[in-house]
């Protein structure tokens, strides 16, 4: 039946042709979608053991510096893995996630973090209070700024403590009221090897983990280039992988700010 059988008034409709058009659909009404089967049984194993190795290195060099990432509510969570472990680029430069990103920010974005996730069994994770992942920001934008790519990297369910989403959040300026989330929240349940596509601007909080299982996740934010890096991402790669064009748009070689008038203009000449 077509659309003229089922209503009237109405002179325009969106053509969903295929799968990527189906969940970029629903991405831009809900603020969310998910996408299974992104990532392998065996590619799996090997992030869980890297991103367990990569925390660990940041526990030590916190402690070098003297304190302890639980200090700074900081513990259970590994920043910028990628500059610690090549492998983790793999997820950042994902071909399928890329492309959804181009649909949603557009052409030129850059990275502005990847962050692993480690929800421990039976403890509260500091990323279990709402948020947006573009902070202290009570704005709409008829476009989206940010997308998050949560890859789950175990499975995420209400036992494991899957994310929670307040779903159309993204067009409202301000967090809804406790009674609206407490009706109308919902807890995103994806198998491992999934990936959540988020609009960054979606209020969200991490499920408390009562399983048995430690929940991982590596979330990414992809941002328009006029905003800023969480880090500074080229300083801390030191010109690594800048000879590649589209990874020095990616992990803003390109697009970060001039020391001076001399460099702002020579970056400009070489262009």
């Amino acid at each position: 039946m077509s659309m003229k059988d089922e209503s009237y008034g109405v002179t325009k409709q969106n053509l969903v042709k295929d799968v990527v058009d189906e969940k970029l659909e629903e991405f831009f009404i809900r603020g969310f979608t998910v996408l299974e089967n992104v990532l392998t049984n065996e590619e799996l194993s090997e992030t869980r053991k890297r991103l367990d190795d990569v925390y660990r290195k940041q526990v030590e060099e916190a402690a070098q510096n003297n304190f302890k990432l639980g200090d700074i509510r900081e513990e259970n969570v590994a920043r910028m893995i990628f500059a610690y472990d090549d492998y983790f680029l793999n997820m950042v430069t994902n071909s399928a996630i890329i492309g959804y990103v181009k649909k949603i920010v557009g052409h030129y974005f850059i990275l502005h973090l990847q962050n692993g996730i480690i929800n421990m069994p039976d403890e509260k994770h500091h990323q279990s209070s709402w948020h947006r992942d573009l902070p202290y920001q009570d704005f709409v934008i008829s476009k989206p700024l940010a997308v998050n790519a949560l890859y789950c990297i175990d499975e995420f369910s209400k036992k494991t403590g899957g994310t929670l989403v307040v779903p159309f959040s993204h067009k409202m300026e301000t967090i809804p009221s406790e009674t609206y989330i407490e009706k109308h929240a919902l807890q995103v349940e994806a198998p491992a090897g999934s990936v959540i596509l988020m609009d960054s601007m979606v209020f969200h909080r991490a499920g408390y983990n009562s399983s048995t299982i430690i929940r991982r996740a590596v979330n990414h934010v992809y941002v328009a280039g006029i905003l800023k890096q969480q880090m500074n991402i080229p300083s801390m790669l030191k010109g690594k992988f800048s000879d590649n064009p589209f990874l020095r748009m990616l992990l803003g070689y390109d697009s970060s700010e001039a020391n001076s008038v001399s460099e702002y203009r020579l970056k400009r000449l070489k262009k």
